[in-house]
């Protein structure tokens, strides 16, 4: 999001991001990654829809063979 930000003259800095698991037996692994993402700032629709396909094109989440489902809420 921060690239995507910066390509378009954005400013995203104060963003936070919360990770959680779930953990799955037998075996023990995880079973899901949960992701909220907390942006402050005035974004119109367009700006937000290029924010969020950003953040579900993170190479990490790409990667990871699990459902990792991110939220993206937005505090302007």
């Amino acid at each position: 999001m921060g690239i995507a930000a910066q390509s378009m003259d954005m400013e995203i800095s104060g963003a936070t991001a919360t990770v959680s698991k779930e953990m799955a037996n037998s075996p023990r692994r995880i079973a899901r990654i949960s992701v909220t993402v907390r942006v402050k700032g005035s974004f119109d629709n367009r700006q937000r829809r290029a924010l969020e396909a950003a953040a579900h094109a993170c190479p990490v989440n790409v990667a990871l063979a699990i459902k990792t489902p991110i939220t993206i809420e937005w505090l302007g």
